[in-house]
């Protein structure tokens, strides 16, 4: 009974259509996994954190809703998305605060973290974009100076520890499955639902996992600050680009201006805000 309930849900969405967008998704993830922990190994945690700061999750999801139900619905997804976005910072406070007893512990602290802060802001139903957007500044100026004055988080410089790069594309393979699972979620929930999912930490978990695994836990602990930095700037301008483009742009143009104006801000980011970091 339990089985065919299942099938009967599933089904419809096993589509040729649907299926592809699986795929892509998992293959965009992994490879900016890939990227991100990559120019980390070669370039130092500043910016590796910046790669993986930049809207990639947010992007997939965002696109993915407007494709499987409509632009509006993918507008709308962003209401709550600042406050998704906040808590998602807060994320990155409460692994760096206690990654150095554990790397297991941190994270899944820091999830457990993450799903109880967001299933209380969907129950609370915050429908106010604007109020969510003044909330996510606020919180998210207190989790930097959390990470910079309390934490004292550092960069460390390109790795020359001789650290094994072969066993980076397997590790990028688990994280892009993560972000594929969130993006899933993300184009199946709904408007809230949808737009909580959108933030969920995917590609920090990712990052953070596939970093520590390379590199130990304090490169992954010094990947919290430009992480942090680049996707509270970079993310935030793209979800707010999207709620409108997507609106008097369509789908696929609204896509492409959103990512044209988030670029700006990327590289707004790194040539000003980005060497200013410790």
């Amino acid at each position: 009974m339990m089985l065919s309930t299942c099938y009967s849900v599933l089904a419809p969405m096993a589509t040729t259509t649907f299926l592809l967008q699986l795929l892509s998704t998992f293959l965009v993830g992994s490879c900016w996994i890939y990227l991100t922990v990559l120019a980390g190994l070669r370039l130092g945690s500043k910016i590796g954190g910046f790669v993986g700061g930049l809207p990639s999750t947010a992007l997939l999801s965002f696109f993915f809703i407007g494709l499987s139900q409509s632009p509006e619905k993918a507008s709308s997804a962003t209401t709550i998305f600042p406050i998704g976005i906040a808590v998602s910072g807060l994320f990155l406070v409460v692994y760096a605060s206690i990654v150095r007893r554990g790397f297991v512990t941190a994270l899944l602290t820091a999830l457990g973290f993450w799903c109880l802060s967001s299933t209380t802001a969907v129950i609370l139903n915050l429908d106010r974009f604007e109020v969510n957007l003044t909330i996510y500044g606020i919180v998210m100026l207190f989790a930097y100076l959390m990470l910079e004055k309390h934490l004292s988080i550092r960069s460390i410089s390109p790795d020359t520890g001789g650290h094994p790069e072969r066993y980076l594309a397997a590790r990028s393979i688990f994280g892009g499955l993560v972000v594929m699972l969130s993006v899933l979620f993300a184009k199946t929930g709904g408007p809230i639902l949808g737009g909580t999912a959108a933030a969920f930490p995917a590609m920090f978990i990712s990052v953070l996992a596939v970093s520590y695994k390379a590199h130990g836990i304090e490169f992954s602990r010094a990947m919290t600050k430009p992480l942090l930095v680049t996707g509270m700037i970079t993310v935030a301008v793209y979800a707010v680009a999207v709620r409108y483009f997507y609106i008097y742009a369509g789908l696929y143009a609204g896509t492409f201006l959103s990512v044209c104006v988030s670029g700006v801000s990327a590289g707004l980011t790194y040539r000003f805000v980005l060497p200013r970091l410790v």
